[in-house]
């Protein structure tokens, strides 16, 4: 190995060294992309996970629904819902990020808002509250099972609007 080669692979055990020593509190960090830490600007103090350090995304149990009547009755709850009228047309998403505990309720909802180039933006608050409030409302979320035992779980509901009217619900 040439005094060059050596040089540069200490600079990158020095700066990996570095790097390494810089993390110091991770519990200020989400264990994984997604996850929603409680907030107590936010959040309700009555919605209590039963294992928070267990709980994964919807999808990773199987069952992408996980509603009692799957897609089809969450699309009906909100085939129902009445939006207030507004002065201009929006269009765009709305993802609403929440957690379903091990006995089916839910809690922790956060609020995601971008136009179709995916760049933020935000709807108007009332048209937004009306998806909001509809979502806080379902009540027939079912308890993800792994190794026979029901586990709490992140789940999002997208809702791809188009000029005010609500056009699809995603996932």
């Amino acid at each position: 190995m040439t005094n060059y080669m050596k040089y540069l692979y200490l600079i990158f055990i020095l700066l990996l060294f570095h790097a390494c020593m810089g993390i110091t509190d991770t519990s200020k960090y989400p264990r994984h992309v997604g996850d929603i830490p409680f907030d107590s600007q936010l959040d309700d103090v009555n919605f209590e996970p039963c294992n928070e350090k267990k709980a994964l995304t919807h999808y990773r149990f199987g069952d992408p629904d996980l509603y009692e009547g799957e897609k089809y009755m969450i699309v009906h709850e909100f085939d129902n819902l009445v939006l207030p009228e507004m002065d201009s047309l929006q269009s765009g998403y709305i993802t609403i990020r929440f957690m379903v505990n091990c006995n089916g309720q839910t809690g922790r909802f956060r609020v995601e808002q971008l136009d179709f180039d995916y760049k933020d933006m935000r709807f108007n608050e009332a048209f937004l509250n009306s998806i909001l409030a509809k979502t806080v409302s379902l009540n027939g979320w079912i308890p993800a099972i792994r190794d026979n035992k029901p586990h709490d779980y992140y789940k999002y509901l997208t809702f791809k609007i188009i000029d005010n009217k609500i056009v699809d619900i995603l996932p």
